[in-house]
């Protein structure tokens, strides 16, 4: 009765502790995102919504985090959490092409890797794949918001650059 009572009480604790590693993962991976985007604008004023999306502007560009939009997974060939964060940005109240910031665990913490400029949507991030969705035209033409004028894509990360992969 006791063993039985112990094994339930651990199904409870276990996934508990899980969501606060990751919580403590997403928290300090969003420091390092934020940490770019602060040294990119010129007087930077940082507000954050109710919902937790995390906006930095300054008179010229915006930047805006959504915890949605952080992956965490391995990325690179040690066994620690890596992630990947995914910002919306804007010239003035128009949307430009969006960055991946590839952010890499090591014995130091989180450090930022690589940028990448692309309007890819991330999807997953699993077992060293990265999985995103890829616009086959670019931002400036008609048929780039086109739902059927895009395609799933599978990448690695390999010496500091998405690598495609089939």
């Amino acid at each position: 009765m006791k063993s039985c009572f112990i094994l339930f009480l651990l199904a409870f604790l276990i996934p508990g502790c899980s969501q606060n590693h990751d919580k403590k993962i997403r928290k300090q991976v969003t420091a390092v995102a934020e940490e770019y985007i602060l040294n990119q604008l010129a007087k930077p004023e940082k507000t954050i919504s109710d919902n937790g999306l995390v906006t930095i502007s300054d008179d010229q560009k915006k930047y805006i985090i959504e915890p949605a939009k952080i992956f965490t997974g391995l990325i690179d060939d040690d066994q620690e959490t890596d992630a990947i964060v995914s910002l919306a940005t804007f010239q003035g109240q128009y949307q430009t092409v969006s960055e991946q910031l590839i952010i890499l665990k090591s014995e130091n913490g989180f450090r930022l890797a690589s940028t990448i400029e692309s309007d890819m949507r991330i999807i997953s991030l699993k077992d060293r794949i990265i999985t995103a969705d890829v616009p086959e035209h670019s931002r400036n033409t008609p048929l780039f918001n086109c739902p059927s004028c895009w395609e799933v894509v599978k990448y690695q990360f390999k010496l500091g650059e998405l690598v495609r992969t089939e």
